[in-house]
């Protein structure tokens, strides 16, 4: 998963009050519901010390209606300077409240690493619509129409030569409305970077927008039976299309990943396993994807300062690591923070998928000799030295 919305967050100084809060609202009445909420939370940062100031500049923030109705979540991350990141999540989010010196992340992480950014295209022979779910920098939602400018669209039976040269114009007016099609799409894709590109509709107009995409788009289409522009197209079963082609997508990435860690640890190249280590080539900056297996670290600690990739299993590795006051946090929280500050993704994966010591591991940007990959187990007693 790309982290990237968050990204800015490096930038800013602690310490935060972190906040995911279930916003869902199926109808007015449960606004009372997100408010009671909110009190909860609010309470719950006061008992840890998170001011005044900071807990009024989260409550318009945290009770703003989102304006879509399903479920629905939002992060909130404000410091004594006010909200510094407010990110709407697509389903309804693990409720937290912190105020430490490093955000926690995770909840968002899961409720996003569930919604993959993925463009959904309705294709008929005059054009398409294009919805942009997902993506970069928090969009959740944009819609595109390309209607295409040839007209001639209907083959009609008239024999001979006539019919010939007239469904030949037919059938370059498809096929010219469908490269107007790939050419947005092509646009789409290098502005938004999808994973995934599902094309339904119209089985001809489906054929020549593959024809004009480009490399990049192509390698992204997924064609679908399901759905396009006629009246009457069952909304549920583009859903259930959409849900099932994004799963596969899901499952593929990270069976991909999976496959790279096991090659480059079975090898002992780029990739280090263990808290120890991770935690190393953390500080050096030197990952790129942190793989974390659900559950594992939850119960865990580390140590951490208030700067960039300040952390250590121990209050003296913090300290070397150049934080000035070590505070302790949770392990996953430190090390998604740390995997946001180096620009690295995360990978969040089911028990079972891969078996990393100490259940984290992580593929790496680059290795010398000095790079700390070997399974070392956890330290018992780590927490508190």
């Amino acid at each position: 998963m790309n982290l990237e919305m968050f990204h800015g967050l490096a930038d800013t100084t602690g310490p935060y009050a972190s906040v995911t809060i279930d916003v869902t609202k199926t109808d007015p009445a449960n606004a009372d519901h997100i408010e009671s909420r909110w009190r909860d939370i609010e309470r719950r940062l006061r008992q840890e010390g998170a001011p005044d100031s900071v807990l009024d500049s989260l409550h318009d923030a945290a009770l703003e209606p989102t304006g879509k109705g399903g479920e629905r979540g939002r992060l909130l991350v404000a410091t004594t300077d006010g909200v510094v990141a407010s990110q709407d999540l697509p389903r309804r989010p693990e409720q937290d409240a912190t105020w430490g010196p490093i955000p926690s992340l995770v909840p968002a992480v899961r409720a996003l690493a569930g919604s993959l950014p993925h463009v959904l295209v309705r294709l008929d022979r005059t054009g398409a619509d294009i919805e942009v779910r997902g993506g970069l920098a928090g969009l959740e939602h944009e819609t595109h129409e390309v209607q295409g400018d040839h007209d001639e669209l209907h083959q009609v039976q008239t024999g001979g030569m006539a019919q010939r040269r007239f469904q030949a114009r037919v059938e370059d007016s498809w096929e010219h409305n469908a490269a107007a099609v790939a050419d947005e799409l092509d646009r789409v894709v290098r502005t938004h970077r999808p994973t995934t590109v599902i094309l339904m509709g119209d089985e001809h107009a489906m054929s020549f927008l593959e024809r004009h995409a480009s490399d990049e788009l192509r390698a992204l289409l997924v064609r679908s039976a399901t759905g396009g522009r006629a009246a009457g197209t069952s909304e549920e079963a583009v859903r259930d299309t959409t849900a099932t082609v994004l799963a596969r997508a899901r499952a593929e990435a990270e069976a991909e990943v999976v496959e790279r860690f096991n090659e480059q640890t079975g090898r002992a190249q780029a990739a280090s396993d263990g808290l120890g280590p991770v935690v190393e080539v953390l500080q050096r900056a030197q990952v790129e994807q942190l793989l974390l297996v659900e559950g594992r670290v939850h119960d865990e600690e580390l140590w951490v300062g208030e700067g960039r990739l300040q952390l250590g299993l121990t209050r003296e590795d913090a300290q070397l690591a150049g934080a000035a006051e070590p505070q302790r946090a949770p392990a996953d929280a430190a090390l998604v923070w740390a995997a946001v500050c180096s620009r690295a993704g995360v990978t969040l994966l089911d028990p079972g998928q891969v078996s990393p010591a100490d259940g984290v591991g992580a593929l790496l940007r680059w290795s010398d000799e000095s790079t700390p990959r070997s399974r070392i187990p956890s330290m018992p007693g780590h927490r508190g030295q």
